[in-house]
């Protein structure tokens, strides 16, 4: 058998190359970043585009570059190459050097793996010429190297037959730059650097126009992909680039990287997949400390690390959290793997808001609104580094990879209403994400180089990097919450002085009329005056009271009303999560429903008299009652999303608890029979005289979510028992309410580290394979919220099986 070897022609070794360098911008980047993992401090890029001028359809005149005079400089101050590495490496398309050793000497992670980013060099232009000067040179004996690209558009020739040429040269390249350059800064700056070694690259017989003018500005787009590219100053890398433009030496310079020192909160965390924590930095830098001891101390006095004044006055705290309780997401062996295999990461996240909020009332920093839009939206977005270069497009303007704007859209309320409610809006963000290959080998670039593979270990790592996220929102919800609460107790000592001030107002005048007409009438005399005065007293007294009562009368008439809404939309979210929860049975029912055609068939069997005893007889009439038990359950849903949404529940008035629970038991009944739970309601007020008014549509909400939670414990207990909720009314010294609602079930999931967290919005333990949220988590946020709405508490308890609570709220007295 004779064995036939594959042939590569010159041009599709060209392909390749191209298919990763789609515009000049990245060949360049791509160049920049070879400097890099040739452990280089200094990279300069300059451009000689010599123009003339033209003149456009309007007969407007401009700078139109002449290509074919135009030059690209690229030149370091790295390693260099030795002539056999030129001709083992460099010359060698797809060489898996980088791959095996991806440590540099000065122990960077090499941003290169393919062995084909000398193609760059052939995106850019037809010609390339090549100094370079070995670290291990002796004399400034380096290497010359020429390149002719064309050679690769020959159909005809293989790729062996593409020659390059290669020659000994004493090299000086400090005095080579020197002699390109008339920018006397920038002259000075060469002088400052060591060029003992490093590589020069001449790129001419550009293949594209480089514009640099109002319209097209394609000079300027590749300084500021570099701004964004190269390794920001958090990393603390010693490596910087000089950006030059010879016909416009004043424009540009040394390229700055992202660098914050004006932000609201600084969020650095560090996620290890070893012991699968993530160790937190948090630096405040939003609260004015003078103002909140001045006017909110009293709101912090009881609260406890890291949420009280001593350490707000610190600004920055530390510490440690494990990653099943960040992310509420129990460890298990599929988990377990997903959150190894994705590997170790830092994340160094800033939030910057764009106003100074003063009307709000909240003790707010004063800042520069301007600066910090001008830094956003150049720095802005969380990108991604790997290796101290980054990933696009993460982090560009219009690339909400983290989906945190979906995430504002779900969860609108301001900062302080609620603790844990607030979403940070993508647009106030910047963030610095750094993985590596060596650490994250699972985190793949795409061929095209253009993003990273969306794998597993891609989906975890947006999961982990958004539960940081949060992480940081529950802190600030946290701290303005105590202070919302403050502002509005303030509000409403307000309102109650404005009321009485208009009682007041009111009063006196009619007073002031009645005298008047009295005095018309019967004239002025001291004793009838002292009369007067003291009847006026008491008139202007009851006038106020009353005049106080309908003020607040119709200020809590107009707060109704906005409750009905508040308590519709509750409602209505609780029906939702029902529905989803239950949405299986749904199915049932239709699988079911696909017996009927077999029924037709029974019937016609059945007809006879002496035929109703037969087997097919009493299988029709096992699928009817199979349909009957569907209707049933038809039933109880209609009757439930109709009763649930009747205006009289939307309607504040008495409640009994007695008859409501009877009625809610009843309901329930069915689908609970069906499930083997057994609800107990213990009634111990049923004979008691008390006044409590609640919306009847609130008190659905909280216990149709407390039974849909224990249900759904209920189906995870993984074993055999009974199956039991209970629900006990008592009257506490004819004060308050206590009901204390249980079940025998699971009982509370140990990833909540802190038992309250079950009351933050969105924060389930219901999770997929991949960590993806498959609960709603709001069921119990909206429990809680009715609870306050009603003046209540709910307190969670530590029974020795299940889950307990107990929920209080207070009577009027009589």
């Amino acid at each position: 058998m004779t064995k036939v070897p594959f042939k590569v022609s010159a041009r599709a070794g060209k392909l390749l190359g191209r298919e990763n360098f789609s515009n000049p911008e990245g060949a360049i980047i791509e160049l920049v970043k070879n400097s890099y993992d040739a452990d280089a401090k200094n990279c300069f890029v300059f451009f000689d585009i010599p123009t003339i001028l033209k003149k456009d359809s309007n007969g407007k005149e401009y700078n139109f570059p002449v290509k074919e005079e135009s030059i690209i400089y690229i030149i370091d101050n790295g390693d260099g190459m030795t002539e056999q590495i030129i001709k083992d490496y460099w010359m060698q398309i797809g060489t898996g050097n980088k791959e095996k050793d991806f440590i540099s000497d000065d122990k960077r992670v090499k941003t290169g793996a393919k062995g084909i980013g000398r193609f760059a060099l052939d995106r850019l232009g037809f010609e390339t010429e090549m100094w370079t000067l070995s670290k291990k040179a002796k004399n400034n004996s380096g290497s010359y190297w020429k390149m002719d690209w064309k050679q690769f558009d020959n159909d005809d020739k293989s790729i062996s037959e593409i020659n390059a040429e290669i020659n000994n040269s004493k090299i000086n390249l400090k005095e080579k730059i020197q002699s390109l350059v008339n920018n006397s800064e920038t002259l000075e700056l060469i002088s400052s650097i060591d060029f003992k070694s490093g590589t020069f690259l001449k790129i001419t017989n550009l293949k594209d126009e480089w514009f640099s003018n109002e319209k097209d500005n394609d000079i300027e787009n590749v300084f500021k992909s570099l701004e964004a590219l190269i390794p920001p100053k958090e990393l603390n890398i010693p490596f910087e680039v000089y950006f030059n433009h010879f016909q416009k030496p004043r424009e540009f310079g040394k390229v700055e990287t992202a660098f914050f020192n004006d932000f609201d909160y600084k969020v650095r965390a560090k996620y290890n997949s070893e012991s699968l924590s993530v160790d937190f930095e948090i630096t405040r830098n939003e609260i004015d400390i003078d103002v909140l001891k001045k006017k909110f101390t009293h709101a912090f006095k009881d609260s406890k690390h890291p949420y009280n004044i001593e350490t707000l006055e610190k600004k920055t705290f530390n510490y440690n959290k494990p990653i099943d309780k960040l992310l509420k997401w129990s460890l298990n062996d599929s988990s377990l793997k997903l959150l190894k295999d994705v590997g170790s990461f830092e994340l160094t996240f800033y939030y910057l808001k764009f106003n100074n909020s003063i009307k709000e009332g909240y003790p707010y920093k004063l800042i520069n609104t301007q600066e910090r839009k001008t830094i956003i939206d150049k720095f802005g977005g969380v990108k991604v580094y790997r290796d101290s270069f980054r990933v696009r497009p993460y982090g560009d303007p219009t690339n909400d990879w983290l989906r945190l704007g979906q995430r504002v859209a779900q969860s609108p309320a301001g900062a302080g209403q609620r603790v844990g409610d607030w979403r940070v809006r993508p647009e106030q963000t910047a963030g610095i994400i750094t993985i590596s290959r060596k650490t994250n080998p699972l985190l793949i670039d795409k061929s095209d180089r253009g993003a990273l593979q969306e794998n597993d270990a891609f989906d975890t790592f947006k999961t982990i990097i958004t539960g940081v996220i949060h992480e940081f929102e529950f802190d600030r919800t946290k701290i303005l919450n105590q202070i919302f609460i403050e502002l509005q107790k303030e509000k409403k000592k307000k309102e109650e002085k404005e009321i009485n001030r208009r009682a007041e107002e009111l009063a006196k005048k009619i007073v002031a009329d009645t005298k008047k007409v009295d005095e018309e009438l019967f004239g002025k005399s001291k004793k009838i005056d002292l009369f007067r005065q003291k009847k006026e007293e008491e008139i202007a007294d009851s006038f106020k009271e009353t005049f106080n009562k309908a003020f607040k009368s119709i200020y809590d008439d107009k707060k109704e009303k906005d409750n009905e809404e508040i308590v519709q939309v509750r409602s209505l979210a609780s029906l939702g999560l029902i529905v989803s929860s239950f949405a299986h049975e749904l199915k049932e029912i239709k699988d079911n429903s696909r017996e009927i055609k077999s029924l037709e068939k029974i019937l016609k069997l059945i007809i006879p008299n002496d035929v109703k005893k037969s087997s097919e007889y009493i299988d029709g009439m096992d699928i009817l009652e199979l349909l009957n038990e569907d209707s049933e359950k038809i039933i109880h849903w209609i009757d439930y999303a109709l009763t649930t949404s009747k205006k009289d529940k939307r309607t504040r008035g008495k409640l009994i608890f007695s008859s409501f629970f009877k009625s809610f038991s009843e309901s329930w009944s069915r689908i609970l029979n069906r499930k083997d739970i057994k609800i107990n309601i213990i009634d111990n007020i049923k004979n008691f005289d008390y006044d409590f008014r609640a919306f009847e549509m609130d008190m659905s909400t909280i216990f149709t979510n407390l039974i849909n939670n224990s249900i759904d414990s209920f189906n995870n207990l993984g074993k055999v028992q009974e199956r039991e909720i209970s629900i006990e009314l008592n009257i506490i010294n004819e004060e308050k309410i206590e009901i204390l609602y249980s079940d025998n079930g699971k009982g509370l999931d140990s990833i909540f580290g802190e038992k309250e967290e079950i009351f933050l919005p969105f924060t389930t333990s219901k999770k997929d394979r991949k960590g993806n949220e498959i609960g709603t988590g709001l069921g119990m946020y909206l429990v809680k919220s009715v609870i306050d709405d009603n003046n209540g508490n709910i307190e969670i308890l530590e029974p020795n099986e299940g889950f307990s609570v107990l929920l209080t709220f207070p009577i009027r007295k009589k």
